[in-house]
């Protein structure tokens, strides 16, 4: 027997199990009482696995309706916040509130005095 390692694998392998099962059954002892709980276990295994598939497929249509709502919604909140910039102007401190940086005065800086000048210190000339 090969080595058996994922999901499809065991419930193929056991799919064929059971099916050799029932196509030898008068050549085998009654084994109703071994082949009924495997039978369950795959019915429910193939139960999970339809459900994760779905699972999968929707999370797949989630994600590219995701990638369709964001252009959307941007697009959407770009005309707000236009809006609202219209509506309060472009300098009021207001449009913080909402995530928009008003346009702000330049600060004038101020002049500092320039230190007064040091006078030369007079170098001695060689004669």
């Amino acid at each position: 027997m090969p080595d058996i390692n994922s999901f499809p694998d065991f419930m193929a392998d056991w799919d064929r199990l059971i099916k050799a099962v029932d196509n030898n059954q008068q050549s085998l002892p009654d084994l109703a009482g071994l082949v009924g709980p495997l039978s369950a276990v795959l019915n429910e295994a193939r139960d999970l696995h339809a459900i994760k598939a779905a699972a999968r497929a929707q999370l797949g249509q989630g994600a590219k309706r995701t990638r369709i709502l964001i252009p959307d919604g941007r697009a959407a909140a770009s005309r707000l916040r236009a809006a609202l910039v219209a509506h309060y102007g472009n300098h009021n401190e207001i449009l913080v509130q909402f995530g928009i940086t008003p346009v702000r005065s330049r600060r004038v800086r101020q002049q500092v005095d320039p230190p007064p000048p040091v006078p030369p210190v007079p170098v001695p000339q060689p004669e």
